[in-house]
């Protein structure tokens, strides 16, 4: 075996980190999966989600930048995190 499938191998078998998006994002597998989904939706792993944001109800948010997990995040103009 390669070097790389190792790597690749290794981080497959590695837990997701948990990062926090905005409350105001969305997607319709937002809510619900079939049974034993492997990742949550906030992961951004989906390559064929659609995200949108509640404030704007379009694939932009209120600072024009698109809306994904991987953008929505803290550190963002608009980001609003979940009431706690």
């Amino acid at each position: 075996m390669s070097d790389a499938t190792e790597v690749k191998d290794e981080e497959q078998a590695q837990p997701e980190q948990s990062h926090e998006v905005c409350r105001l994002l969305r997607t319709k597998t937002a809510f619900g999966t079939f049974r034993g989904g492997a990742y949550a939706w906030q992961s951004g792993r989906s390559t064929t989600a659609v995200y949108w944001c509640l404030r704007t109800m379009e694939t932009a948010g209120p600072d024009d930048g698109y809306t994904h997990p991987h953008a929505c995040r803290e550190g963002r103009s608009c980001f609003e995190p979940s009431p706690e």
